[in-house]
């Protein structure tokens, strides 16, 4: 078989396996008053592991009112507080029938999902909600280690297709003592969560199933502070973070300006301009996670939520650009890798069409480059050697030519055993393409 031959061939198996086989699920992991610059000064390996690996901006913006009952409504229904109504921590006037959460939405497509919600902010798990999670879970507020057991324990369920965990430590820390980079009891807030979060991404890294799963990992704050508080419209309160993980993603940083504001008052008082669609569309914004949650979730469906009329979404997808696919195309790169699983050899197929130069770096699913050698480099094909390296996810990193790839690998020792020099009848599929 010739190389074009079987390139086509393996990229028709992975297409079908990695987008139509592989169920996708979601998890959010929301950390409440997280500002953008402590985040970047902490010390948080579990998170910066999700950015070596993910796309993720320190420069999105709230465009709408930085307390934190309207933010996560924003955040969970894709509509802003004209919509959802929300505008205090009370949720009074919430107009959840109308403009539900994202997860209600994927249920009116795929009514078969199991969703659960464990937050340690009792409001979150009110019953004026039209939410439509299967579980919701209260634990203490700040309680950190039971959050992350309980999402560990859920984690197990093999039926489990979305979770959102939601940390309030930060904030709480941020209210007593400061929203500062330079306070040290906000910033150990800030790494004590990340260690829970490294708890609860090992348990998802753990799943029996999760090679043969397609998960995508958000993580978000709702807003920043001042002094000891939030809810006007400093840049401390209004900046923002966002990063998106998962074996679909692609490296990459975003960087834009601040859109502005919807929130009126912020524009009288504060100064704070309208909010400028130009700008809007260059960086993620809070009503994008439930947009780009929720369509990962019904992509199988044909579905894009930003098209459905009578839902009204304020946000908009980024599947497109985490993913490096479009509507049309499920191919997100020209690069084909077997085995995966793998226990130890595995071979990388790639197009290189301008015969360029191919470098190479292997990750840990935390980040950590590690040393794994290459048996065969040429101008369209790597054999790497990982004999010896520990079980786990691993993230093999080519540059081709100047352009950058990723692809995510399954180390697995029970795998079966790999080949410098394959069988190509692995190729095989069924099924037209």
């Amino acid at each position: 078989m010739n190389f074009k031959k079987l390139l086509v061939a393996a990229l028709s198996c992975a297409t079908i396996s990695a987008y139509a086989s592989q169920p996708r699920k979601v998890l959010i992991i929301g950390i409440d008053g997280t500002r953008s610059d402590a985040l970047q000064q902490a010390n948080t390996p579990n998170i910066d592991g999700l950015l070596v690996n993910g796309l993720y901006t320190f420069n999105a913006w709230h465009c709408g009112v930085t307390i934190s009952g309207p933010s996560w409504s924003d955040i969970m229904c894709g509509v802003w507080e004209d919509k959802h109504g929300v505008l205090e921590n009370s949720y009074s006037g919430s107009n959840y029938n109308e403009y539900p959460y994202f997860t209600t939405h994927a249920k009116s497509l795929k009514p078969n999902l199991y969703m659960v919600q464990v937050a340690e902010w009792a409001p979150l798990n009110d019953d004026v909600y039209n939410d439509s999670w299967d579980k919701k879970i209260q634990v203490p507020d700040g309680g950190g280690v039971l959050t992350a057991d309980s999402a560990v324990a859920n984690l197990a369920n093999p039926n489990l297709d979305a979770m959102f965990v939601y940390f309030d430590a930060v904030d709480l820390a941020g209210h007593s003592t400061g929203f500062d980079p330079n306070n040290p009891t906000y910033i150990s807030a800030i790494e004590g969560v990340d260690g829970h979060i490294g708890t609860i991404l090992n348990a998802l890294y753990a799943r029996p199933n999760y090679a043969q799963e397609d998960w995508l990992v958000l993580v978000i704050t709702d807003h920043g502070g001042s002094g000891t508080s939030h809810g006007l419209a400093s840049a401390q309160e209004r900046k923002i973070w966002w990063i998106a993980n998962g074996p679909s993603v692609e490296h990459k940083e975003l960087v834009g300006g601040d859109p502005g504001t919807y929130t009126q008052l912020y524009q009288l008082i504060y100064q704070v301009p309208e909010v400028n669609p130009a700008v809007l569309d260059t960086v993620p914004v809070q009503t994008d996670i439930a947009v780009t949650a929720l369509h990962h979730l019904i992509y199988d469906t044909g579905t894009n939520p930003e098209d459905v009329a009578e839902w009204d979404l304020d946000g908009k997808s980024w599947l497109k650009t985490i993913t490096g696919l479009d509507d049309k195309s499920s191919v997100k790169s020209d690069i084909a890798m077997y085995p995966n699983p793998a226990s130890d050899l595995v071979t990388l197929w790639f197009d290189n069409k301008q015969n360029g130069k191919v470098n190479y770096a292997v990750y840990t699913a935390e980040g950590k480059l590690v040393n794994v050698p290459a048996l065969i480099t040429s101008q369209n094909k790597l054999t790497l050697n990982f004999e010896g390296n520990a079980d786990g996810i691993y993230f093999v990193k080519l540059n081709i030519a100047g352009t950058e790839y990723t692809k995510r690998l399954v180390l697995n020792q029970a795998a079966p055993k790999g080949s410098a020099t394959p069988d190509h009848d692995h190729t095989k599929c069924t099924g037209k393409h």
